[in-house]
């Protein structure tokens, strides 16, 4: 059945993602397809006005000589971060809005932080964040057939402050409520405090019957607004932080996608882009409900399969892996790495083609897996950002031959299949 847009759906106990024509495809993207002229200026080797012709052209010159690139190696879609200059050209692609940048925050420990979904703000910022997506080339972006979906954000901490980074198996940590701890930290006015007093106000009705349960001596509901630790039996207390934390991915993620489906009711809520096992399992259960596909980031040589099953089957959605990489470290010249690129060092360039054949192959073979992205088109440099050898292009725009030699094939392979 050919709908003329993107779409999901389960085959004898598969997932597809069926492409505009109707067809299966499994999604092999390229995020970063953006030109570094400002972000890494200090760091690249070349000159990209010159290089691509030194006039007004230079941007299309670059930007059709990187898609032809990124095609020739076999990836088949634009991943995050991709230029505007490709919307509307049919190539399929993934568009991350970053619909929470503009909000209040609850904290600020990655990124753009977690925002305090009860604000008004965060409203304001998912739809502002929308209006200047859908803006100029907006037009452009709803007609393309090309596009699959949307990410909402980017690695939000769904564990708060205090949790772990990107773990890639689940721990003691993976049941964590770490960012409702974050949340009691919020000063009284603030409306994500004022939240949480209301939701144990709803709960218990009242202060005696609070006091009884959590084994405290409070006097009023609203003394909860002026501490950030709590006097409370640890398990009633935790139970209290699940149902917050769930509280707050409903507004989470109601919010984005009734947004969302305003501006384009038609494609793909490819949600917030996971990091790693590290997501509490109360935050996919409301997930489920308005996600369209589960996007996970991961930095590891093996996926969690037995986790990846266990989510796919309770989510009943397939899952993309919208970020990995392996990075080489003194054989690039990268005596120091950050991020991600940490966990997945290689000695040189044909372990990681060999790392990365082993990694799209496999997560190919899962019956709920539907695309792997790379990450990234380049490097990069910056000794005060992101630092690593993770792109198939260098500082000087050059491709790391050996490694997109030996990749390619193996793209072609799943691309034919």
């Amino acid at each position: 059945m050919t709908t003329g847009y993107f779409t999901t759906k389960c085959v004898d106990g598969r997932w597809q993602l069926i492409d505009f024509n109707g067809k299966p495809v499994f999604s092999l993207g390229m995020n970063g397809v953006y030109n570094q002229i400002i972000d890494q200026s200090a760091w690249l080797r070349v000159d990209f006005v010159d290089k691509y012709g030194a006039d007004a052209n230079w941007l299309k010159r670059w930007a059709d000589d990187k898609l032809r690139q990124v095609k020739g190696w076999g990836f088949n879609t634009l991943g995050a971060w991709h230029e505007k200059y490709y919307w509307g050209d049919g190539t399929p692609k993934t568009v991350e809005i970053r619909m929470s940048r503009f909000a209040k925050k609850a904290n600020f420990n990655w990124g753009i932080g977690f925002p305090d979904v009860f604000d008004k703000s965060f409203k304001a910022s998912v739809y502002k964040a929308l209006a200047e997506c859908f803006y100029e080339k907006g037009e452009d972006l709803l007609q393309d057939r090309g596009l699959i979906g949307y990410y909402t954000d980017n690695e939000l901490h769904w564990w708060g402050s205090s949790g772990k980074w990107g773990d890639n198996d689940p721990d003691l940590g993976y049941q964590s409520t770490g960012l409702v701890d974050d949340y009691f930290e919020l000063p009284p006015h603030a409306a994500g405090k004022q939240a949480w007093v209301q939701f144990i106000a709803d709960k218990y009705g009242s202060i005696e019957r609070l006091n009884e349960a959590w084994g405290s001596e409070y006097l009023e509901l609203d003394d909860l607004l002026y501490i950030a630790v709590y006097r409370a039996k640890p398990n009633v207390l935790e139970e209290d932080k699940t149902g917050f934390l769930r509280r707050i991915a409903e507004v989470y993620f109601s919010t984005t996608n009734a947004a969302l489906r305003l501006y384009d009711p038609h494609r793909l809520n490819l949600g917030c882009r996971m990091v790693g096992t590290s997501t509490p399992p109360v935050v996919l259960e409301v997930m489920k409900e308005y996600a369209d596909l589960l996007s996970l980031n991961f930095y590891s040589f093996e996926l969690p399969e037995k986790w990846l099953q266990a989510v796919s089957q309770m989510m009943n959605m397939p899952i993309m892996i919208t970020e990995f990489s392996f990075c080489a470290g003194r054989e690039a010249g990268y005596l120091k790495s950050t991020n991600g690129a940490r966990n997945v060092l290689v000695r040189d360039q044909a372990r990681r083609a060999e790392a990365y054949s082993a990694f799209v192959n496999r997560a190919a073979s899962l019956p709920y897996m539907v695309g792997v992205h790379w990450f990234a088109l380049y490097d990069y440099a910056n000794p005060d950002g992101l630092i690593g050898n993770y792109g198939c292009l260098d500082m000087h725009d050059e491709p790391w031959e050996q490694f997109v030699a030996a990749i390619t094939p193996v793209n072609a392979a799943l691309n034919g299949r």
